[in-house]
């Protein structure tokens, strides 16, 4: 199957003209589109939900284009803009339609935003997704305001009297929505609030992609029903069970089917989002699974060369192989109804790459069958982890993914491996950070530090303190130390030698808190780097391997999740020294910000360039042995797809390959 480019596409079903119709024909030819999304009542064009008649309206405007298209070969799906909807507007919910609104956590009513559980809303959306498949499109998605969060200006939902029932039930008393907020956020052991909170919103979501799966395949059997997703740590807040939700979804002998958020509407330095890509699209597809059909959402708003060059948006589009991907969703027009705006030259553009993101797929990347560090993450999180204050929903956030930014950025092999209860994991490499750990009881914890080589952060420390787990890690005293109040200044690894730099400097002035650890005497702890003050005066360890084969860096995330001040060659030269000396370990050396991603049978290798710098050749400090010295290189050449076998030169566990790697180039090596 080729790779799928599926266009979002907005008419304004009032305005349209057939020229913008063969304008649309146009570049679909053009740019070697295969499917087209129509927008229902989207953005600018959206006046809250509609009735049957408006919404035949719209269906009545896009079928004489389905037509034309499938005459073309070129299948029509639809992407209704809204399900809850995703802000209020000014707009309110016709009386017509039996809609009651949500209610956020701090009272306030929204007027046009629908409640998830109201019996109301349940029908409407079920009704009106079955109106939808009427056209018996493609794929029928769901967009990503199907989520209590987000949803301007309000907070977090539901909290309308509905619900306040619903949580006073399972809760087995009367509490008012304050005091149940203030106690389903409270700093300390989770509360039941909590959990009838994250449970309720679970269960409702599923509940309702059932009632709609029911409502399309009894009017439209062949359609696939599709899922629009936000950032995973935020699904986490409202209890999202990935698998169970896709389910539902799907119903019986359909596909799961995704569109990942590409976290970059406008275009940011590439590193930058070398980044978000793993904390976002990575995660979401690790959750998923390999079986699922991703279609990642590339949108460049508010739509025009000014917010994105093509340049980035054919290194989007490439890089979304890196999940698996087997086609893409392009938002490149915007959706007032002006159409196709052919001077962008996207047509051109999509044309040129489509022969390689084909290529790409004969060796489709599986993230669940990949080499490399693993980075452990786990959608319950928010029901085990602790606040710090109980002020901010936002504490409720999981802050699983610092390794996996970091690590895939220094070039090291990872992907992202989502573990529930019971995770016997053995002879891995596994990196853990924040409060992952809280999810499992402690012998399950025991195992997996025992049984595998493990990095772990300040957070996750402070978890197996929490849990009188010190011995673990032979540590005698521990205690917290604030950024910026005059103690630490720096780290530095005394006796150790980075991008020939002797003892090593790296800053502790970002807002990233030390946690300072000392150890029990003759313990088997290797001390690689201290702390120091502004005045060189040594405070306390920093980063240490532990028994052979577990590795510490005590510090914890900003408040806003970042690790800034670790993305450093001097942290990067280090934590290969560190694995080096435990284990071989796959990495890249001297190419920063390129990932590296290793297929479990050897045989496939992607390398990604997410930096405006080119690499004159690849050096690959390898963690096995090849399955052979020469391999095959895929790479885009213009239109052209180029296959040229190249001789690897390994030397001292460093592979080396005499060939370039562009910037913004992603390759693929064939064994």
């Amino acid at each position: 199957m080729p790779y799928t480019y599926a266009l979002r596409y907005m008419l304004d079903p009032r305005t349209n003209t057939p020229e913008k119709d063969e304008k649309l024909l146009d570049f679909v030819k053009k740019g070697k589109i295969d499917d087209v999304a129509f927008f229902i009542n989207g953005e600018e064009l959206n006046h809250s939900h509609l009735t049957e008649q408006e919404t035949q309206l719209w269906l009545d405007a896009i079928k004489p284009l389905q037509k034309k298209l499938s005459k073309i070969g070129v299948t029509t799906s639809l992407n209704p803009w809204t399900t809850i909807m995703h802000s209020d507007r000014g707009y309110e919910v016709n009386p017509e339609l039996g809609i009651n609104t949500f209610v956020d956590l701090d009272g306030h009513k929204s007027q046009d935003m629908a409640c998830p559980a109201d019996p109301g809303w349940r029908k409407y959306i079920s009704t009106i997704y079955a109106q939808y498949a009427s056209l018996h499109p493609r794929r029928l998605w769901l967009e990503d305001d199907f989520r209590h969060f987000n949803h301007s200006p309000l907070k977090l939902m539901c909290f309308c009297d509905y619900h306040m029932q619903i949580y006073q039930e399972k809760l087995g008393k009367n509490e008012s929505r304050s005091e149940f907020v203030k106690q389903m956020l409270k700093p300390g052991k989770p509360t039941a609030e909590r959990k009838i909170y994250l449970d309720q919103a679970r269960k409702e979501m599923i509940e309702t992609e059932h009632l709609i799966e029911q409502a399309v395949h009894k009017v439209s059997p062949e359609t696939d029903l599709a899922q629009m997703t936000s950032a995973p740590n935020w699904h986490a807040l409202e209890g999202r069970d990935w698998n169970n939700l896709f389910a539902a979804q799907a119903g019986l002998n359909h596909p799961k089917v995704a569109r990942p958020h590409l976290p970059a509407y406008n275009e940011v330095a590439p590193l930058q989002y070398s980044r978000t890509f793993e904390e976002y699209t990575r995660v979401t597809a690790a959750y998923l699974g390999s079986d699922t059909e991703f279609y990642p959402e590339l949108e460049s708003y508010m739509y025009s060369p000014f917010v994105k060059s093509l340049n980035f948006t054919k290194f989007q589009i490439i890089t979304a192989a890196l999940i698996g991907s087997k086609g893409i969703m392009l938002n490149l027009f915007d959706m007032m109804g002006n159409g196709i705006n052919s001077t962008w030259s996207y047509a051109e553009v999509l044309a040129e790459i489509k022969p390689f993101v084909n290529q790409l797929l004969d060796h489709r990347l599986q993230m669940d069958h990949l080499n490399g560090i693993k980075i452990l993450v786990n959608q319950d999180s928010s029901y085990t982890l602790q606040t710090a204050t109980g002020k901010e929903t936002k504490e409720l956030l999981p802050q699983e993914t610092s390794w996996a930014s970091l690590l895939s950025s220094f070039g090291f092999a990872t992907t992202i491996l989502p573990v529930k209860q019971n995770p016997k994991i053995k002879n891995q490499i596994l990196a853990i950070s924040g409060q992952l750990l809280r999810n499992y009881p402690n012998d399950e914890i025991s195992d997996l530090l025992k049984n595998s080589v493990v990095l772990l952060d300040a957070q996750s420390i402070q978890v197996l303190l929490d849990r009188n787990l010190s011995h673990l890690l032979h540590i005698k005293k521990a205690s917290w130390h604030q950024s910026r109040t005059g103690y630490q200044a720096f780290e530095q690894a005394d006796n150790h030698t980075v991008n020939e730099v002797k003892n090593p400097r790296i800053t502790m002035l970002q807002k990233e808190n030390y946690l300072k650890l000392t150890y029990e005497e003759n313990a088997d702890v290797k001390v690689w780097s201290k702390a120091y003050s502004s005045t060189d005066d040594e405070l306390g360890n920093v980063m240490t391997v532990i028994d052979h084969h577990i590795i510490v860096l005590p510090l914890e995330q900003d408040p806003n999740g970042d690790w800034k001040s670790q993305f450093t060659s001097y942290k990067q030269g280090l934590l290969q020294q560190m694995l080096d000396s435990i284990q071989p370990t796959d990495y890249l050396v001297n190419m920063p910000n390129v990932k590296l991603n290793i297929a479990d049978n050897g045989k496939t290798v992607w390398l990604a360039n997410f930096s405006s710098d080119g690499y004159h050749q690849i050096n690959w400090h390898l963690g096995a042995r090849l399955p052979k010295t020469r391999a095959l290189i895929i790479r885009q050449n213009g239109t052209m797809v180029t296959k040229k076998e190249v001789k690897i030169y390994i030397k001292a566990d460093i592979a080396t390959i005499n060939t370039e790697l562009k910037p913004l180039e992603t390759i693929q090596l064939i064994f």
